[in-house]
Order: structure tokens, then C-alpha cells, then sequence
């Protein structure tokens, strides 16, 4: 049903980035060379350099052929670049000098054109070693409306976010934005995709988008049909990350959460956005976001936290009471997080002792 094709090039290979030499090594002869140049290449676009690249023993050129300047760099160490937590990788560099053509600006002009080199050369490095960037910098660079737009959301995203940062993540976020127009929104999938270095990204909406990335991929569903997202957290998950910016219809929200809760995975997050529609009733909402609301699912589910405060932990409980293991509230979005929630309550003596 979804067309996972590259994932079985690139999920294997950023969980190898981390591994022994000997283990990556292994993994790209299994993918083949040419697949995983192809990822390294989609993932640090286009420069104005020679990018020469080796693997047991064959050199294959890249990039612009006829550069002046020549990068070379062993496949390996590339991938470990842009997908492992090391240092960034040193190639060997190679520059031509033919002599100078000069013009009217003489031998300061040559030598002002000459800054361009290195230019070139820090601009491939940097993107085969992204640096760690603040999730707010990268949403207003890629047109996430999570940072100085409508919301405030990205520094709440970073608390939660940051243990997970550098592991090879699957996030799906339902909603792209641009509403109708194929060609608008997945800024936020853009700034997912560059804040997960080593993330696999998702991006559900009802209209058909044109958003591509080197580790995202679009999807066409409706976040209302139940069935439908059972069978896409089947197939493309488990999730570390759900996004719920959707709709934001009360009763979508309620559906989404209840259809893919059981598609992420333990030490997951499932975070629900824009959860003023739930005092809002034109959206589905109470002022006093009652049972009904996206607000009121959430605040049931502190109730079932201390559940053992009523009952056996160890009793059955309902699959939330006993796989929610916390919540965070901060103004207009919620974080919960999949955990196994077994804890004891009090002693049953202390419960009537007043």
C-alpha cells in the first residue's frame, strides 16, 4: 500500500552509521555502493567541487566533474558523516592552479576569485557534517509555522525531543500545510528531516503533496479513518514520534490518537498541537473542554496514570492506563509519552486512615 521502496536503502544504513567499521563496510557492499552514494548525494545537494569517492578499492566522481577542485573521501567515512555521532570527516584535497588569465583587476583580482575555493570546499563539508542547529533557527529557515508564526511550540519540541536527536528515528506528522495547493507546506517535514539527522519522516494529509527530502516521504489518508491509519502504522511504523497537526477537529484528534497510540513505540511520544480548538465549538470543543474535546481525552488520561491509586496496578486496566507513563501540558500542546505505567500505589491502610 505505500511505496517504502527507499526506506530499505536508508534505514539500514543509519542504523549501521553508528556501528563498527567492519559492520558499515558490510552494510554498504549489501546495499551496494551505487544506493548509498545515491543517499549521500541527495542528502548534501548540489556543489560547485569534484566529490571523488572511494569503496574497496573503485573511485567514482561526482558533483561537477570539471571542478577545479577535487574532495576526496572514503564512502564510509561520508556516511558516518552526515548519519554518525563522530568527528567530521577529513578527505584529501586536491586543487588545481592553472595560471592566472588576468584581467583589468590584475593579480588582486585573481587572487579575490581565488576565496571562492574555499568557499566551495567548507560549503560540501559542512553538509556531510550538519551541525546540531536550534530547532527555532531551522523551523523559520524551512517555513514551519512552529517557531514565530502562529506558535510558540519549538522550544517545548526541544525539551522533549533531545534525548532522541541522534538516533535513527521514524517520525510521522499528520498534516503538511499549503492546504489544497500540491506545491505548499512540508516545512515542518523539511525541519524534522534536518533536526533527525538519522530520522526517517512521514508526513500525512488528505491533499496530495509535492514535498520531497532525501528522508521524507508524503503520504495521501485521511487522519479520520481509522481503519486506514491501523494499516499505516502497520506497515510504516512503529514511530518514535506522532505529530498530530492535522485537522484539529476534536473528534479527528480523538480518532488519530486511539488508532496509531499502539504504533509507537515504548520511550515514544505522541504530541497533539493547537489544542485551543478544544474550548472552541464551532471545532468540535467546550469551553470547559469536556469528556467529548481532544483536551478532555488528554486530562482522562492523568486519571489513568494514578490508577494504582484505586485499583491493582498489576490488575488489566485499559491498554492507556497501562501503557501511558506520562504528560506534559504547555500552552496549546500536549506530549504524551509510551511507557509501561506499573507502578504501586499507597498502602491501602493510608487511603482510610482519616
Amino acid at each position: 500500500m505505500f511505496d517504502t521502496a527507499r526506506w530499505t536503502v536508508l534505514a539500514p544504513l543509519l542504523q549501521a552509521a553508528t556501528a563498527g567499521r567492519d559492520l558499515l563496510d558490510d552494510t554498504i557492499r549489501r546495499l551496494t555502493p551505487e544506493a548509498v552514494t545515491a543517499e549521500v548525494l541527495r542528502e548534501t545537494g548540489e556543489h560547485a567541487v569534484r566529490l571523488d569517492l572511494n569503496f574497496d578499492g573503485r573511485t567514482t566522481a561526482h558533483l561537477c566533474p570539471d571542478a577545479e577542485v577535487v574532495i576526496t573521501l572514503d564512502l564510509a567515512d561520508a556516511v558516518r558523516g552526515l548519519y554518525g555521532t563522530g568527528a567530521r570527516p577529513w578527505p584529501s584535497l586536491a586543487v588545481t592552479t592553472p595560471d592566472p588569465d588576468l584581467d583589468e583587476r590584475g593579480i588582486a583580482g585573481w587572487f579575490q576569485d581565488r576565496k571562492g575555493v574555499a568557499r566551495s570546499v567548507q560549503e560540501l563539508l559542512s553538509a556531510l557534517k550538519p551541525g546540531d542547529r536550534d530547532l527555532g533557527e531551522l523551523a523559520v529557515e524551512h517555513g514551519s509555522d512552529k517557531w514565530g508564526d502562529l506558535h510558540w511550540y519549538t522550544q517545548h519540541y526541544e525539551r522533549h525531543f533531545a534525548r532522541l536527536r541522534d538516533e535513527p528515528v521514524r517520525v510521522l506528522e499528520i498534516g503538511i500545510g499549503g492546504y489544497d495547493d500540491p506545491d505548499r507546506g512540508g516545512g515542518s517535514l523539511r525541519m524534522w528531516q534536518r533536526y533527525f539527522r538519522r530520522g526517517l519522516v512521514h508526513g500525512l494529509d488528505i491533499a496530495r503533496k509535492n514535498v520531497s527530502g532525501p528522508r521524507i516521504m508524503t503520504v495521501l489518508g485521511d487522519q479520520s479513518d481509522a481503519a486506514f491509519l491501523d494499516r499505516l502504522g502497520r506497515e510504516l511504523g512503529p514511530f518514535d514520534v506522532v505529530i498530530d497537526d492535522g485537522s484539529h477537529l476534536n473528534e479527528h484528534v480523538r480518532t488519530s490518537f486511539h488508532a496509531l497510540f499502539p504504533h509507537v513505540r515504548a520511550g515514544g511520544l505522541y504530541v497533539v498541537e493547537d489544542l485551543q480548538t478544544a474550548y472552541w465549538p464551532s471545532w468540535g470543543g467546550h469551553p470547559e473542554a469536556t469528556a467529548g474535546t481532544s483536551m478532555g481525552m488528554l486530562k482522562s488520561f492523568v486519571d489513568g496514570l494514578n490508577r494504582a491509586e484505586v485499583r491493582d496496578p498489576r490488575g488489566e486496566g485499559s491498554y492507556l492506563e497501562r501503557n501511558i507513563s506520562g504528560i506534559s501540558f504547555h500552552h496549546n500542546i500536549a506530549f504524551v509519552e509510551k511507557g509501561l505505567n506499573a507502578e504501586e500505589g499507597g498502602p491501602a491502610f493510608l487511603r482510610t486512615l482519616f
